[in-house]
């Protein structure tokens, strides 16, 4: 057990200073650590950063001065499923009551109650519209769920939306929370969410090869195994069932050499050399493709100088870049693939003359264009903070409050609040766009996320707009 297992567990409605020592002793002694080091880490896991705080926590929830949870958010904690569907039922916000400091669902999911109660909490509160993602406290659900288990706890949060990237406010994922958790079933949760899940020890072996640059262990490999390079990995089928697009679920061999995402912190600098290696033994034209968008809007691959020499590749093995691949390379602001599909003879295109901020050319080509190629300009020049293009694009009829054809979850008003940006944002105001929108992703407005990205000019601007 480390300091902090990524989830904070709630102190009981009463509780003992003698208790919270012995569990310490316990702690030191199991884990061999020094008391003091013990008494830490079990405060750290309370959510206190000293086992000083911690006391000071334990006298104030004895003498009643800690704020009452609410009726919900106690509940939960219980596990006490009858009591939530009760209280959902008689109108009780489903995400809690404002300043508690996390979610009944993130407080049934971090609880000491028996896994299947808080299984059944958690039904309940999802049933009712529970936010898997919120992170009121500093972690989501699935941090706790991680953390405490069980592996069929964590899967239901999956299911039912919640990011296994997420991080919380420390940049910890869900992962870092099982690793360092107790759960019983630990091993499983930490397979589960440790993405690609990789069951197949040849598929292990062939992608440690294509990290490793290692062409010819790779090529050995797929001479005896040629089925690697056609199969897909199949991962659990909770991520199947997610609501929500995932571009690298049940991937094929072939997509890793963008390393996109990241899964290798150093790319090899033959990796083309171990590309070719997979084509020369069939890899399939449609994995060639997609592969493409995948090296296109890798920024690992830019990073490290690969990015073009893999694009000519797979240009050369019949890749052919789709109307997607450009607007996702563009919503990536990853020009440099753009600029050389342009100079091996790709036409300009008005979502390519919106992202690179040519409106010389965009006002042409975007004349009698449909509302969708409308969107597309204006959603890539907004991402690309290209004023005077989405300028054009609105002037040709794009609507500003309508939700973006690339970070799709958003609207334009939301992506210049991130970027801070208040000629963008005054433009698109001017122009219309609504501030009561929205995001499909994580539930706030444009001024939300400037508050909550610490951007002060876009937050002052959409402050003004705030009814009075």
């Amino acid at each position: 057990m480390s300091d902090d297992d990524g989830a904070r567990r709630e102190l009981p409605a009463r509780p003992s200073k003698e208790h919270l020592r012995k569990q310490a002793k316990r702690l030191a002694r199991r884990r061999s650590l020094g008391l003091a080091e013990a008494q830490r880490a079990l405060a750290r896991e309370h959510g206190s950063a000293s086992w000083a705080d911690l006391m000071r926590r334990v006298e104030e929830a004895r003498s009643g001065s800690t704020p009452a949870l609410s009726p919900l958010a106690a509940a939960a904690r219980a596990g006490d499923a009858a009591a939530v569907r009760a209280l959902l039922t008689a109108g009780h916000p489903v995400d809690g009551a404002p300043g508690e400091g996390g979610t009944p669902l993130r407080r049934a999911c971090a609880s000491d109650a028996p896994a299947a109660d808080r299984i059944a909490v958690a039904e309940a509160l999802l049933a009712a519209g529970a936010s898997t993602r919120r992170d009121d406290g500093g972690a989501t659900p699935l941090h706790a769920a991680a953390a405490r288990g069980p592996l069929d706890l964590v899967e239901l949060l999956i299911r039912r939306g919640a990011l296994e990237w997420q991080p919380d406010r420390r940049g910890r994922s869900p992962l870092d929370a099982a690793r360092r958790g107790r759960a019983p079933d630990r091993a499983a949760i930490v397979e589960l969410l440790d993405r690609p899940v990789i069951r197949d020890p040849s598929f292990r072996v062939a992608v440690a090869a294509i990290h490793a640059g290692d062409a010819a262990g790779l090529a050995a490999l797929l001479d005896a195994e040629p089925r690697l390079v056609r199969e897909r990995i199949v991962e659990p089928d909770c991520y199947r069932e997610a609501a929500r697009h995932q571009y690298f679920r049940d991937p094929k061999l072939f997509w890793f050499i963008a390393n996109n995402p990241i899964l290798a912190p150093v790319m090899p600098a033959n990796m083309a050399e171990v590309a070719q290696v997979m084509i020369a033994r069939g890899a399939d034209g449609a994995d060639v493709t997609y592969a493409l968008e995948l090296v296109m809007t890798s920024s690992s691959a830019r990073e490290h100088g690969l990015q073009i020499a893999l694009l000519e590749l797979l240009l050369a093995a019949g890749a052919a870049p789709s109307a997607r691949a450009i607007l996702m390379t563009l919503g990536h602001r990853e020009l440099a693939p753009i600029q050389a599909l342009l100079d091996a003879g790709y036409p300009l295109t008005a979502p390519i003359a919106a992202g690179l901020g040519r409106a010389d050319r965009l006002a042409e080509l975007l004349r009698g264009a449909p509302p969708a190629a409308l969107q597309d300009a204006l959603s890539v020049a907004v991402v690309n903070r290209r004023v005077d293009a989405a300028r054009v694009a609105l002037d040709a009829g794009a609507d500003p409050s309508a939700f973006m054809t690339v970070h799709a979850h958003s609207t334009p008003l939301h992506q210049a609040a991130l970027f801070d940006d208040t000629e963008l944002l005054d433009l698109l105001i001017a122009r219309g766009a609504r501030a009561d929108i929205r995001d499909t992703m994580w539930n706030g407005t444009p001024l939300g996320w400037a508050i909550h990205e610490g951007k002060a000019t876009t937050r002052a601007r959409l402050e003004e707009l705030e009814p009075r």
